[in-house]
């Protein structure tokens, strides 16, 4: 894994240990697929299966609910230091997701 992935995945994973105790969300599918598959392809399945299906994940309903869309996983994607790690097309729907608030 390279520096910059690591570094996503570790926001990742603070940002999630801090939505479990700003917003009482504790996303154990999330946290699943973190350890299986690691913070860039945890985002992107997410990011497809929204661009998919046209619906948030349920994580990012429950944090928007909770007015912290800045715990999201898709306000991390849109960082710029991250970019290099996703398409246009993941980054514009994270974008999207963002300004719809």
């Amino acid at each position: 894994m390279d520096k910059i992935a690591f570094q996503f995945e570790n926001e990742l994973k603070d940002k999630m240990l801090r939505a479990k105790k700003e917003c009482r969300y504790n996303p154990t599918r999330f946290n699943q697929m973190l350890s299986q598959h690691g913070g860039v392809e945890t985002a992107k399945r997410l990011i497809g299966s929204g661009i998919a299906s046209g619906n948030p994940s349920d994580g990012y309903t429950t944090l928007y609910l909770c007015g912290r869309l800045d715990l999201t996983m898709e306000h991390s994607v849109c960082k710029p230091e991250y970019q290099s790690l996703f398409t246009t097309e993941e980054i514009n729907y994270c974008k999207r997701l963002l300004e719809a608030k």
